[in-house]
């Protein structure tokens, strides 16, 4: 029996002093969180930070993402490019493995609305969270590993090399500290997608009944954002037919 389990991206409140944007035309921007600090070699390096990362959403031309959140050292994981994602959290590691072949990983996150009026942005309203994309798991013993400590050219054999920062970067701006853990997932880029109209699951951080229900959602543990969604077919067929004719297929790495 196949399950999806989902957990929440992006920029957080606590961390960024701000979060993604999401306009009246229900297009959104997908600011990452920031890199956590053991991972953070190269202090200087400014290739990732937020007032470096170009916005991508049409109504946010020639604007940085510093503009949303305060300055920081970007993280751009996951990623939909190639669908490559790293996490180094312990308490989401033991809940990553646990995917299986056919399994589905989803990302949701939290968006703030705002209204444009003339040159300026205006808040609207309290943040509610979107799901923004998904990975179709496959091949689960090529595509989802286990590391401790620094990556080496043999770890990341088999995984797409020029678009997780993870692995571009790893003896360089984002080295794994000896003592850590990195678990590294890699979608089905044939299946998997980011929307570029989000799906919203709630009101405010307050995941609808409609979906708990539905999706047959089980929470994990208060100490993490993700869940598990146990009604995986409907889980599936809600994604795909909201994913029908509305890839973000434009969307590149910052």
């Amino acid at each position: 029996m196949n399950n999806a389990l989902m957990i929440r991206i992006g920029a957080n409140l606590k961390e960024n002093k701000g979060l993604s944007p999401i306009f009246k035309d229900n297009t959104y921007e997908y600011i990452p969180s920031p890199l956590e600090p053991a991972f953070n070699v190269s202090k200087h390096h400014n290739h990732k930070h937020y007032s470096k990362m170009n916005c991508q959403n049409i109504n946010l031309k020639e604007m940085h993402m510093s503009s949303f959140v305060e300055e920081e050292t970007g993280h751009v994981d996951p990623e939909f490019y190639t669908f490559t994602y790293g996490e180094t959290r312990n308490p989401y590691i033991s809940q990553l493995k646990k995917l299986k072949d056919g399994d589905i990983l989803i990302f949701s996150i939290l968006l703030q609305k705002y209204n444009s009026k003339k040159e300026n942005f205006v808040l609207s309203g309290e943040p509610n969270i979107y799901i923004m994309g998904y990975f179709i798991i496959n091949d689960v013993k090529n595509n989802i590993h286990e590391f401790n400590g620094p990556l080496s050219d043999k770890d990341v054999e088999g995984f797409e090399k020029n678009c997780n920062e993870h692995i571009i970067y790893r003896s360089q701006h984002i080295k794994t500290p000896e003592n850590k853990k990195l678990l590294l997932v890699q979608g089905d880029k044939h299946h998997s997608l980011l929307f570029k109209n989000p799906l919203k699951i709630a009101n405010e951080e307050d995941i609808s009944k409609k979906y708990i229900k539905s999706w047959g959602i089980e929470s994990i543990s208060d100490n993490i954002n993700a869940v598990w969604c146990r009604n995986f077919e409907k889980t599936k067929n809600d994604l795909i037919d909201h994913g029908n004719l509305n890839r973000w297929v434009e969307w590149t790495i910052p």
